[in-house]
């Protein structure tokens, strides 16, 4: 399926026709389980159950200051004053069949509420602790993975319009400026698509051979550039990295660069319904010893499954499962000072790449019988 054949519907009921997708693999989990309610306070959670909906105020915070509580019958979205003059007249959830309990904010009634509902806590599932219900944050996920056609949608956007916000800001950029500057750049080059960027990795020239993992410092740009974005709309996060160079990169660093686009597109090749994701892993490790590189799988992690978190798991020999249809993943293969990383989504007829070139320039590669089109190294003279 192209990816223009994707289109998501906002409306009302557009967004209902997809929370009752969901509430029906809820409660199929409550009926086999033997639970009565799920009570969902993360943010993630809270996003993935109502169709792209937020409830957090600080985002440094896990748990969001609305509650959902889902039983066999009924929804409830519960939180204190403040929170639901928005949650009515802005996310519409009374007409997305919710119905809103309300609770002063000088005090914290969840608890309370939820026992309303249910014969005791330790019927609810839950994916923070409360009370005696059962944390069970891998029953949840289970549920979260696999993409609908409307989430599809959104991520699609995302991607679109974060591989051309975060290109047309990157081809602008001179030597001189500092970490800090170019990753407020970026930012302020996708919140006006309703974008947040929720991590930052910037590594200039000397960081970027040292360290996988660079936050933005004070340090100013020579020449190389590696930039590193983990963008959310409406509760899907991408994943996406680019590279640039002030000047003529040396030789030896472009034939790393297009070593590690080939080593991600092979390994995305091998992506099919029903492949094992332990399999890709394998893939992607022997193709750093096939190119030269035997030392560098080991210095970072390689990638996994993606979706409302940056990864949902991270694949490994201990942790791993089957590829399944609708499911985003992300690689990111690293050589010091090189760097390359695109989400995709796995369909029956192949993959589709979410993060992808717009401006930089483009390179071509065939494996397995799909064709890729990824970004080159962006040379700034």
């Amino acid at each position: 399926m192209k990816r223009n054949q994707y289109v998501e519907d906002t409306s009302i009921h557009g967004r209902k026709k997809e929370i009752e997708l969901k509430l029906v693999r809820v409660r199929e989990m409550l009926v086999q389980n033997k639970l009565e309610a799920l009570l969902l306070q993360m943010h993630p959670n809270f996003s993935w159950m109502t169709a792209g909906a937020k409830n957090f105020v600080a985002n440094c915070f896990d748990v969001g200051a609305i509650a959902l509580l889902i039983t066999m019958k009924e929804c409830f979205a519960i939180c204190n004053i403040i929170e639901a003059p928005r949650l009515i007249h802005e996310e519409s959830f009374r007409d997305l069949g919710f119905e809103v309990l309300v609770y002063p904010w000088q005090e914290n009634l969840l608890e309370e509420y939820v026992n309303k509902h249910v014969s005791s806590l330790d019927k609810v599932i839950s994916d923070v602790p409360f009370g005696n219900a059962i944390v069970q944050n891998d029953w949840i996920k289970s549920l979260r993975l696999n993409f609908t056609d409307n989430e599809i949608a959104r991520y699609l956007y995302l991607g679109d319009k974060l591989s051309q916000a975060m290109e047309e800001y990157l081809i602008t950029i001179k030597a001189g400026i500092t970490e800090y500057e170019l990753a407020g750049g970026i930012s302020e080059a996708i919140w006006p698509y309703g974008i947040e960027q929720v991590m930052h990795l910037v590594s200039f020239d000397d960081r970027a051979e040292k360290y996988r993992h660079a936050l933005p410092t004070s340090q100013k740009l020579k020449n190389n550039v590696i930039v590193s974005i983990n963008g959310r709309y409406k509760g899907l996060i991408v994943t996406t990295s680019r590279m640039a160079y002030i000047g003529t990169p040396p030789k030896s660093l472009q034939k790393q660069y297009i070593d590690c686009a080939e080593m991600e597109c092979l390994t995305i090749s091998k992506a099919t319904v029903g492949a094992r994701e332990i399999d890709l892993y394998e893939t992607l490790r022997q193709a750093y010893i096939d190119r030269g590189y035997p030392t560098m799988f080991d210095k970072h992690g390689q990638g996994g499954c993606q979706g409302y978190w940056p990864r949902e798991y991270m694949i490994t020999p201990h942790n791993h499962g089957i590829v399944q249809e609708n499911r985003a993943y992300c690689f990111n293969p690293v050589i010091d000072g090189t760097k390359t990383e695109d989400s995709f989504i796995v369909t029956e007829e192949g993959p589709i790449l979410i993060t992808h070139p717009v401006i930089f320039p483009k390179l071509k590669y065939e494996f397995n019988g799909f064709t890729f089109e990824r970004p080159g190294m962006m040379i700034i003279d």
